[in-house]
């Protein structure tokens, strides 16, 4: 064993006394190739396959959309821990706040009926056109839709003075004495025509 290390060390002074220096391996270096650039998704498809597809999705995602809303109107969140003290109270707060949202709605209305009296008249018109067609809009917004609808926003104008321009005394339509002697001096035809016509007047 000793040997072999002492053979090792004299191969290794022998070559570099002979001056040739040992190869070091370099390390490999992958190669790059050019792929071809594949085109972007969708761009070879026909226009209108495009177009379905897009109709397609969006049906799709509107009856996901119907159906998460089913979802959320139809099942309640409420926990089922609650205890009976618990659902009395919950009974008793829902009927309150329906008792207020009923009263600021009465509010509202009064506030309306004095700034468009033509509403107070067409009230059951009114809550029929809120209920079919604006139920969750503002009453304020739903009262000027169907007071615009029904030509009823726009009434008399109230505190606007009358024009006043003074006396207006009416334009005088015949000639005077003066203007038929100088029509007669200097258009002698006009005269006679209008003279027969009987468009010669004289005012006083």
């Amino acid at each position: 064993m000793e040997q072999n290390s002492t053979d090792v060390q004299q191969n290794s002074s022998s070559a570099a006394s002979e001056g040739v220096t040992p190869q070091t391996q370099l390390p490999d270096v992958p190669v790059v190739t050019s792929t071809p650039a594949t085109p972007p998704v969708g761009s070879q498809t026909p226009q209108e396959n495009l177009y379905a597809a897009l109709a397609e999705e969006r049906r799709k995602n509107k009856r996901l959309e119907d159906k998460l809303n089913n979802m959320n109107t139809t099942h309640s969140f409420e926990p089922e821990f609650v205890s009976d003290e618990g659902k009395i109270l919950k009974g008793e707060l829902d009927t309150m706040a329906a008792k207020i949202r009923q009263l600021e709605e009465e509010k509202a209305l009064e506030k309306l009926f004095v700034q468009y009296p033509a509403l107070k008249e067409n009230l059951d018109k009114f809550n029929e056109f809120r209920l079919a067609e604006h139920p969750k809009a503002k009453i304020e917004s739903a009262a000027k839709i169907f007071l615009a609808e029904n030509g009823l926003l726009e009434g008399r104008r109230v505190g606007l003075e009358n024009p006043t321009g003074g006396v207006r005394t009416p334009l005088k339509t015949g000639m005077t004495a003066e203007d038929v002697s100088n029509l007669r001096k200097n258009n002698w035809k006009k005269y006679q025509e209008m003279l027969s016509k009987g468009l010669i007047q004289i005012e006083a």
